[in-house]
């Protein structure tokens, strides 16, 4: 049959004179097929231009047949656009549902993603209370809520607590740079001179001596509790804080200690601890082995914290900084002035403690007005700075 033999002839497996037959026909199609296509732009061109009369209804005619090859031929080319237009589209729709899933976890890799459930990688309330309780005084840590805005790219609201009021602080993580326009969200909420300790002369301290303190305290009400950074002479162990603590009643929210050496008078910033449980639970996120009592909420006993626990407290948060890279480098700001954290700071802060324990050199407390005049009375007080004060319902 003549298949057969056009067959043969594209193989080149024909006669001489079957192939010439064959050329024939292909040539009388090229003609054919050129002629239908004139015709077919013809009558299209004549409905288009559409003026009415036997003419033009001849012509229309005429060109039946050809419009009718003509649209069998293009619904033929259309099913085949069709086909490799649906090939495209799953293509398409394949590449990007795997954009989407192998993309998702490359991007976990390179950036820090707050809201990763990865074992390898703390939970950001973790770090930012462990972050928080270090560095920014009494300012207690209350929560931290992450809103994915696309790949690498997060807003944080940050949430301090003081004396029961919340405070919002909003920052953006952006590929691993953390960026705020809230400068205090992570300062202490005292100035830097709040502490003897931290000034060469009185004219610098921002507080008053316990003798004049007392003098203001006494014009309270009793129903008054205020709040107030206490100054020692000389640094506590903290076997001695546990035994101030234990001695006068009160919320004591923070202990300022020494990190390095020589570091009397200087207002370099504080870095101290909570000497209770915050309030917050994660022990079940952190290696209690390797961190001791990071999360003072670990200590399960009666009583009053031990002085060895605190100490451990103080030890393993400054290990958990240190080793935790892939929190600490998103506070590498491109913002000029904002790279607040120093990896090395931890590190020496970790190795002056562990040779000469922890030691305090004052202590934020919310207590009474009768309980903070006891406090003052202390020979080991040097001074007081006064906060503010609320009513005691």
């Amino acid at each position: 049959n003549y298949e057969e033999r056009f067959r043969k002839y594209v193989k080149g497996e024909i006669g001489e004179e079957e192939k010439a037959r064959i050329e024939e026909d292909l040539n009388k199609t090229r003609v054919l097929l050129e002629y239908l296509d004139s015709s077919m732009d013809e009558t299209l061109y004549a409905e288009e231009e559409g003026p009415a009369g036997e003419e033009n209804n001849g012509r229309a005619e005429k060109g039946w047949a050809y419009n009718e090859m003509g649209r069998r031929i293009s619904r033929a080319v259309n099913r085949k656009l069709r086909h490799y237009a649906v090939l495209t589209g799953a293509v398409v729709l394949l590449l990007v549902f795997m954009a989407i899933y192998a993309l998702s976890p490359v991007m976990d890799a390179i950036y820090y993603n707050p809201s990763s459930p990865r074992e390898s990688q703390p939970p950001l309330d973790l770090n930012m209370a462990v972050y928080m309780e270090l560095v920014c005084g009494d300012k207690g840590f209350a929560s931290v809520n992450v809103r994915p805005e696309g790949y690498g790219r997060h807003s944080l609201d940050v949430q301090t607590q003081i004396n029961g009021r919340i405070s919002h602080h909003y920052l953006e993580l952006n590929k691993n740079h953390l960026y705020w326009t809230d400068m205090s969200w992570n300062q202490p909420d005292l100035p830097g001179n709040a502490f003897t300790y931290a000034v060469e002369d009185r004219e610098t301290f921002a507080g008053t001596t316990a003798e004049e303190a007392a003098v203001k305290l006494r014009g309270l009400s009793e129903s008054m509790v205020v709040r107030a950074a206490l100054s020692f002479k000389e640094t506590k162990d903290t076997e001695q804080l546990a035994a101030f603590m234990k001695k006068y009643s009160g919320e004591y929210l923070y202990v300022p200690f020494e990190t390095y050496e020589d570091q009397r008078g200087t207002m370099s910033g504080y870095m101290g601890y909570r000497p209770d449980a915050a309030g917050y639970v994660r022990t079940d996120s952190y290696d209690q082995q390797r961190y001791p009592y990071l999360d003072l909420a670990q200590y399960e006993e009666e009583g009053e914290i031990d002085a060895d626990v605190l100490t451990q407290h103080v030890t393993s948060m400054l290990a958990y900084m240190k080793d935790n890279e892939a929190f600490g480098q998103i506070f590498a700001s491109v913002v000029p002035g904002e790279n607040v954290f120093d990896r090395q700071q931890y590190e020496g802060a970790l190795d002056y403690v562990q040779k000469n324990g922890v030691n305090g050199y004052g202590v934020v407390v919310n207590a009474g007005r009768d309980e903070l005049l006891q406090m003052l009375s202390d020979p080991d007080v040097d001074g007081i700075y006064l906060i503010d004060a609320q009513l005691k319902l």
